[in-house]
């Protein structure tokens, strides 16, 4: 790479000399555990070790003396687990590819990490090394004498359906014949995905967009791109990129990259310096890699670019926050009368619901919202409203049709959803609604060029807005709740960006708190900057952080 990264052997890795990746930390985290970081053959090459060359490969000579989870140049097919964690007790665990080396990587790795499952699988592409491992899928699936289990939903393109469909017909066939006995296979809920950059799909909480790109001549390939507080792509098979593939992962296209996973080719570093990630983890490594000779490399690279690169390794697990912001308010009527009123669905819910828009962090928790209504064995309960605008309302429709519709087909079965009341409300300051018993003024803000996504002021003895997805605001808005319009606000929350500050002082509320933060910020470091920033302007403020209840008299 170097535009090509070059051959070596020594740098320590993030996880220690040596040693074994940590175990996971807090419950509360989203992660990233990198299965396998090799090519198809794997590393090492067992070519190197019948059939060893003069002079000897070091590193699948390394093999022979140093135990595969104790030796980072031990490489297994590249596959990804994201272990999505919406809220501080569930979390979702979501496979990209199931290679020839899975079960290895599962008794390693999945034990290892204290991985008890797969809840969704995802698909790159139909070569070996990335489905040959679908039959022992089974064993990370509940077990039943009758196989009579959920299925795990798996996503893929058409081609690489057509390509699954005749290797493991026995995977994709739905009913036994007569008379056939139950086989102990994986039960698989196939789900085709267009290879379009404007079809996002969902699975397990999370939005997934696909990235097309060129694998070899001219096979294509997907990588994915996930995640809304911090942006991750994954492209673990590529020879070019497509044009508008690039632009949506480049900072200066799309927006920049906080993790770019890619594969480790010639033209590598080239492709990184494009796309101007801010970190960039490289997998599909071959035995021609060492790992720790080669990041040193690496890391002289990084130093002159600005851009922190790295080998990858098996096992190494990355800690990011992929989740979203949500405010649940407790208001109190009286002594003994408490409404719950959610702002956006992340993953805790209760009596009522308001959205500000339709984007993944503010909708796709609405399936787990069941969780939180009384149970029915015919799903007979009071449908919890939600107010949200049109706009929101049609895109909810086609995202989430079982949710919206109201009447049962003849002859269909009761299936335990959500059951939920559509209220669509104006995007209008003039236009408030009240909802168990608190009014609410509609915010309308500038999200991104020229969306329209809503914050929403309330109390009355305390006047409270929460604005959570914001680029710029209306004067009309902007003027409902500043001090030097309607009024000084009680308390300001606010999506923080890098001119929230500057919005603070115009509006100037009594305090404000900060929301929607990436993983750039330190909650005790910048919370120190602020209380510099408060004193010196008056107005305190500060970085909210999960959990926080704050008491005020509405």
């Amino acid at each position: 790479m170097a535009s090509s990264v070059p051959n070596g052997h020594g740098a320590a890795t993030a996880t220690g000399e040596g040693g074994t990746p940590p175990p996971p930390p807090p419950s509360s985290s989203s992660s990233l555990v990198f299965l396998g970081t090799g090519c198809s053959s794997a590393v090492p090459n067992a070519r190197c070790l019948i059939q060893p060359p003069d002079p000897p490969c070091a590193v699948c000579s390394q093999s022979l003396s140093v135990a595969p989870e104790l030796n980072p140049n031990y490489r297994c097919n590249t596959s990804l687990l994201i272990d999505y964690c919406q809220d501080e007790n569930a979390h979702k665990y979501i496979l990209i590819d199931v290679g020839k080396t899975f079960r290895e990587q599962v008794l390693r790795w999945f034990v290892h990490h204290k991985i008890p499952c797969v809840d969704s699988i995802i698909l790159t592409h139909e070569h070996a090394d990335a489905i040959l491992g679908l039959d022992d899928v089974r064993i990370v699936q509940s077990f039943s004498p009758t196989n009579d289990i959920e299925p795990t939903p798996i996503y893929l393109s058409q081609f690489a359906m057509d390509s699954i469909a005749q290797k493991f017909p026995y995977l994709v066939r739905k009913k036994l014949k007569e008379g056939e006995e139950v086989r102990r296979v994986a039960q698989l809920d196939w789900r085709v995905i267009e290879s379009d950059l404007q079809i996002p799909f969902v699975t397990s909480g999370l939005e997934f967009v696909p990235l097309p790109v060129i694998h070899g001549e001219d096979y294509i390939c997907l990588g994915f791109l996930f995640g809304r507080k911090s942006k991750v792509a994954y492209i673990s098979d590529v020879s070019w990129f497509p044009p508008s593939t690039e632009h949506a992962i480049s900072k200066s296209g799309g927006g920049q990259l906080d993790l770019l996973i890619l594969d480790c080719l010639s033209r590598t570093l080239d492709a990184v310096k494009r796309i101007c990630p801010k970190r960039a983890l490289l997998i599909g490594m071959t035995d021609e890699m060492d790992h720790h000779k080669d990041n040193e490399t690496l890391e002289e690279w990084s130093r002159r670019e600005g851009i922190d690169v790295q080998l990858a390794r098996d096992g190494s697990r990355v800690y990011i926050d992929l989740c979203n912001t949500s405010l649940l308010i407790d208001y109190c009527q009286d002594e003994v009368t408490h409404k719950y009123i959610l702002i956006d669905v992340g993953k805790t819910f209760r009596e009522q619901i308001i959205l500000t828009h339709e984007h993944a962090d503010a909708i796709l928790g609405l399936d787990d919202v069941r969780i939180v209504q009384p149970f029915s064995p015919t799903n007979d309960i009071e449908p919890t409203p939600i107010y949200l605008s049109q706009f929101a309302m049609n895109s909810i429709a086609q995202k989430f049709p079982y949710l919206v519709r109201k009447k049962l087909k003849e002859g269909e079965e009761v299936r335990r959803v959500a059951q939920l009341d559509w209220r669509v409300i104006e995007s209008d300051l003039q236009k408030p609604f009240v909802t168990s018993g608190l009014e609410f003024v509609p915010l309308p803000v500038i999200h991104g060029e020229d969306y329209v996504c809503l914050g929403f002021l309330f109390g009355r003895k305390s006047k409270v807005a929460y604005i959570s997805d914001v680029s710029r605001f209306p004067p009309s808005t902007e003027h409902a709740i500043s001090k030097s319009g309607e009024g000084q606000l009680d308390l300001l929350i606010l999506d923080c960006l890098y001119r929230t500050l500057d919005a603070v002082k115009r509006i100037c509320p009594k305090r404000a708190l900060l929301i929607g933060m990436t993983h750039e910020m330190d909650h005790h470091k910048d919370n120190e900057t602020l209380e510099e920033w408060s004193r010196r302007e008056g107005i305190d403020v500060q970085l909210a952080r999960d959990g926080l209840r704050v008491y005020i008299d509405l």
